[in-house]
């Protein structure tokens, strides 16, 4: 309802500076962690963690919640479709590291004649993985949407600057893992 709200009153979609990019970050980890938590109980606690805590990070001192107008540059539509859709690809990513290192932590805990933790750590592993690969999917989709904004308003698609630069590097180490 806040980013609804927010949307309405700046006439612009709610991801232009770091506080709008940050609570929807927490919305789209709640939406991944919703779309696996009837698999395992432990998704729902990891996501309610990390939203948690992503929004104590949007709501601190040094980030701004001010509702700006926006630079001419950034007045596209395809720019909105493509924050979008890399913000939620980060979601699904944030969601499948806590939960890697909640595998971790169980394989620390892990020892005989505990198969219930072996049993948790199978299922956290899988649901890790699936969303590690939606993540994945929304943020390749995203960096090529990306391209698409760039060239309508900078007249190229790609520019080898550090954002894009390092935004293919991230999909190459994401692909990698998986």
């Amino acid at each position: 309802i806040g980013m609804g709200m927010r949307w309405y009153i700046a006439g612009h979609a709610p991801w232009s500076n770091a506080y709008e990019s940050i609570v929807f970050i927490a919305g789209a980890t709640i939406v991944a962690g919703l779309v696996f938590a009837r698999k395992s109980p432990f998704t729902l606690g990891a996501t309610a963690l990390l939203a948690g805590f992503t929004m104590l990070v949007a709501h601190l001192n040094f980030i701004n919640p001010e509702i700006t107008n926006l630079v001419p540059v950034l007045k596209s539509y395809w720019l909105m479709i493509h924050v979008a859709t890399i913000i939620s690809g980060d979601g699904f990513l944030g969601l499948g590291s806590v939960l890697s290192l909640l595998v971790l932590i169980l394989f620390i805990m892990r020892g005989e004649g505990k198969p219930n933790i072996d049993r948790s750590i199978k299922e956290l592993t899988h649901i890790a993985e699936m969303s590690l690969i939606v993540g994945l999917f929304l943020l390749t989709v995203g960096n090529f949407l990306g391209g698409i904004w760039a060239n309508e308003s900078w007249g190229r698609y790609w520019g080898w600057d550090a954002k894009e630069t390092w935004a293919a590097v991230t999909i190459l180490i994401y692909a990698t893992v998986l």
